[in-house]
């Protein structure tokens, strides 16, 4: 299990692309403008002719609109973008027919805008139609099989390619997100584990402390002895939930059923209640016999805290396929409402495949519960 501090390192750490992927924009795209267009323009000044430049302007000018739109108005998701696409292969028209050059640009042009301005589904089949149509042209015109080749090469490479980086990029900053979000549920599931836990091992260990302080001070006056015999197994409690309290925080702590056994009847025993215990006859599942554990403390918290009582039973029986225990008491009998270290067992107990009950008794209260002998846990 992580523990908080890696968790958030988890976060923190990003590759340099995770950048991109959080600060998605035309940037790919807009890099191919210069590279494709720098030629025809210094070609179109060197020969004087100023409405051709002014045409190769306009044109990066609608390219650069058309990839920038599905960035502000929602990628793929608007007809903006397509409508300013349709534009621009007016414009790359326009400039063919009039001046019926430099088809070498405008074909990848046309590509690289349809893979971010149009919608996903329509992207890879627009960029093969310009691939096709601008080999074909370009070979009719030229006569020239590996003119044609060439054309069609950059063309589909220009498209596929700046497809491939934008879908990247989507992808990236959704992993991204996901990964965030699994951190944060992450860190809510070990403070929630944390918390049940501390409830658990230091609600059980104040209520035993609290019943020999008791004790200590019914028999100070009349048998010291075994006042400082109460005092002594507080020293030893204390101790022990220090080394249970550091083992909680560290993720490791485990609970042993025949331990919190043991230690149920030593503190039931302390408050003068009868105590009848059962143990399991065989060995139980690691995880099984830890969970069987909490709901013997917790059965055991709660009839030193609540119920009044003069005995409990405390049974713990296996068949091969459930592992059960049962903790009973003669006490008053309350309402099987679900206080947090109630609900923390159920979900203990649901987590391998189990169910919990507390219900209220004509003589007292039940608290029980059964799951399979071999655990299949979900979550823990």
């Amino acid at each position: 299990m992580r523990t908080h501090d890696e968790t958030l390192d988890c976060v923190r750490t990003e590759p340099a692309f995770a950048w991109v992927a959080r600060h998605p924009g035309p940037w790919f795209a807009l890099i191919w403008a210069p590279v494709l267009l720098l030629a025809p323009v210094v070609d179109s000044l060197a020969d004087g002719q100023v409405l051709r430049t002014a045409h190769l302007l306009l044109l990066g000018a609608a390219y650069a609109l058309t990839v920038w739109l599905p960035f502000r108005v929602g990628p793929r998701d608007g007809r903006t973008s397509e409508a300013a696409l349709l534009v621009v292969a007016v414009l790359c028209t326009a400039y063919l027919v009039v001046w019926r050059t430099d088809r070498e640009f405008v074909f990848p042009l046309l590509a690289i805008a349809a893979a971010v301005a149009v919608r996903q589904r329509w992207a890879l089949g627009m960029i093969a139609s310009l691939t096709i149509s601008g080999a074909v042209a370009a070979g009719l015109e030229s006569g020239s099989l590996d003119v044609a080749l060439f054309l069609g090469f950059s063309t589909f490479f220009a498209g596929v390619g700046t497809y491939l980086v934008q879908y990247l990029v989507g992808v990236v900053g959704e992993l991204t997100r996901t990964r965030e979000q699994l951190a944060r549920v992450a860190v809510s599931e070990e403070r929630l584990r944390f918390s049940r836990d501390l409830h658990d091992l230091l609600g059980h260990t104040l209520s035993v402390v609290v019943i020999k302080a008791e004790a200590i001070r019914r028999l100070l006056g009349r048998d010291p002895e075994a006042a400082t015999e109460h005092a002594r197994n507080i020293e030893t409690i204390g101790r022990q939930a220090l080394t249970e309290v550091r083992e909680a925080v560290t993720g490791y702590r485990s609970v042993r059923l025949r331990e919190e056994l043991a230690n149920a009847s030593t503190a039931l025993s302390a408050a003068d209640i009868r105590v009848d215990v059962t143990p399991p006859a065989v060995e139980l599942d690691a995880q099984v016999d830890s969970l069987l554990g909490w709901v013997v403390r917790e059965g055991a918290t709660n009839v030193l805290r609540h119920a009044g009582a003069t005995s409990c039973r405390i049974t713990v029986t296996s068949d091969g396929e459930h592992a059960s225990v049962e903790v009973v008491d003669d006490g008053r009998g309350r309402a099987a409402t679900d206080g947090s270290g109630l609900r923390g067992l159920r979900e203990r107990a649901e987590d391998l495949g189990g169910e919990l009950t507390a219900t209220a008794t004509p003589s007292g209260f039940r608290l029980a519960a059964s799951v399979p002998a071999q655990a299949r846990s979900g979550r823990r």
